[in-house]
């Protein structure tokens, strides 16, 4: 059976409704808005303190409390999401739930409340969006900018110009995580303070001299941190963040050991106990960046997921740019790349309503793992699609979510060789079915293009047999063709072979 293509990509008509959750290591954002002539109408704004960051104990596990505490917040905001699909619903996890051992036992009870996935973002992935957040949040400026996002548990530094991100870094240390360890008296003492100073310096000096040498000329801060400073430096209202300002809030901290003297200004309780480890973070990031003066950015993370989601983050897919990009790094053979890639879509488009494969996140990522099939040439030879899902598993790759990039890696892994359905067992039964599927078909791509782009694009037909569990596999070529290969019929059969050891059935004429 032949199926009809599918490559067209589902797109947000104007009017349509965005979301965008945010599960922020201190606080749960929410942002509901409508897609008007490209732009964010936003419809409502939800922030709760939920404080995850707290519930980390020493082996980095979440306790059930703070689970707790993230579950109950969530079931106040999923009703905000009934009603819409999955293409306009994006939900993203940050610091506390990359470091937490049980991440996936949280995400798991969260995913069944909001009925959406979760994505576990990595920390430059994070600057990243909020990148987008506050460029597209603020009036476009020829000059370069620099963002600072101090978090419940990391702090993101971004260098850019207009919509392009230059420098990107993520650090281990945020308000709550910085409150439990050095604040947990009642009265605020100088030695704590300076030593979540010191603490805070000690890691700005692994980003100081990159960030002082790239320079900006604007500079820009977002998030609860600097919003709660910006608007006690204003008495109320939102002010400009400077190094006098800071110190003399640190002055006016330490004659009264206590941050109580803020709640005047609208400052809620449970924000204003994080203002010490803010403000220490905040000192000790102007001292070591040499920065004069920041204005508070509204936008931020969840602004820069819902315009990623529209499509207006960058002129094209950030990924695809990713891609090329990594691609050139690596030195990966373009024209190899290129007709393997022409393959595996030729093949995908045949089967993808039958293997249900019909959402177009799944032709991407087959489309993205034949681009890079090769990229572990450029470690060893041997064994190279090994050492190509490692690079693609772990490296930053600016676009992609952690759980994006492992089945990425998993498609690479298993492009050769045996094929072992042992490698796909830590994805949900539905992904694992999809991307064991995915993988057979990028096999079948570089199976019949062995011999670099002296070998033309091959055609040829392919039939699926759902009928019995080996997913029988038909591919057919023009007639009387392949008795004239012996050596790819010879790989057809070894590639037959390997499937037969997995279960799955390949035939071929």
């Amino acid at each position: 059976m032949t199926n009809k293509p599918t490559n067209n990509l589902d797109t947000l008509a104007e009017g349509d409704l965005v979301a965008s959750l945010d599960l922020g290591s201190n606080s749960f954002h929410l942002l509901l808005a409508r897609k008007v002539k490209g732009e964010l109408s936003v419809i409502k704004r939800m922030g709760e303190k939920v404080q995850l960051a707290a519930g980390l104990d020493a082996n980095n596990r979440l306790s059930e409390a703070a689970q707790q505490r993230g579950l109950e917040c969530l079931k106040l905001m999923a009703p905000f999401l009934q009603g819409l699909s999955e293409s306009q619903v994006t939900l993203v996890a940050t610091n506390t739930l990359r470091a937490a051992q049980n991440a996936q036992e949280f995400i798991v009870r969260a995913e069944e409340i909001l009925g959406f996935p979760i994505q576990i973002i990595a920390g430059r992935e994070e600057a990243r969006l909020i990148y987008v957040g506050v460029v597209n949040s603020n009036p476009k400026i020829p000059e370069r900018r620099l963002v600072i996002d101090i978090g419940g548990g990391s702090t993101e530094f971004i260098i850019g110009e207009g919509k392009d991100p230059l420098l990107l870094e993520s650090l281990h240390m945020g308000c709550v995580s910085y409150a439990n360890r050095y604040f947990t008296s009642p009265e605020i003492s100088a030695d704590d303070f300076h030593k979540a100073y010191l603490a805070a310096g000690g890691e700005l000096l692994h980003i100081q001299r990159r960030f002082r040498n790239k320079g900006w000329q604007l500079a820009h801060g977002s998030s609860g941190s600097m919003k709660t400073l910006s608007l006690i430096l204003g008495k109320g209202q939102f002010a400009p963040i400077t190094l006098a300002g800071l110190k003399q809030l640190h002055r006016e901290l330490l004659d009264t050991a206590n941050t109580e003297q803020w709640l005047v200004y609208g400052i809620r309780p449970e924000r204003v106990s994080l203002v010490p480890a803010g403000l220490a973070i905040c000192l000790a990031l102007f001292e070591a960046l040499d920065i004069t003066s920041m204005d508070y950015s509204d936008g931020a993370l969840r602004e820069g997921v819902l315009y990623e989601l529209l499509g207006s983050g960058t002129e094209e897919d950030v990924r695809v740019r990713t891609v090329r990009s990594v691609s050139e790094r690596f030195q990966i053979d373009s024209s190899q790349s290129h007709l393997v890639t022409t393959a595996a879509l030729h093949a995908f488009d045949q089967v993808a309503y039958t293997w249900g494969l019909a959402n177009p996140k799944w032709r991407n990522k087959l489309e993205w793992a034949a681009n890079l099939h090769e990229i572990g040439l450029s470690v060893a030879h041997t064994q190279y699609h090994k050492h190509g899902a490692y690079l693609v598993g772990y490296a930053d790759l600016a676009g992609f979510t952690r759980p994006q990039q492992q089945m990425l890696a998993v498609l690479i892994r298993c492009h050769r060789r045996k094929f072992s359905l042992a490698e796909f067992n830590h994805f949900s039964p539905e992904d694992q079915l999809k991307l064991q599927r995915l993988a057979r078909l990028l096999r079948l791509a570089v199976l019949l293009h062995p011999s670099r782009p002296e070998t033309p694009f091959l055609d040829f037909r392919i039939s699926i047999d759902n009928s019995h569990s080996k997913e029988a596999m038909q591919i057919t070529f023009a007639e009387g063709w392949l008795e004239e290969q012996p050596l790819l019929r010879n790989d057809l059969q070894a590639e037959a072979n390997y499937l037969a050891e997995a279960g799955l059935e390949l035939n071929f004429n």
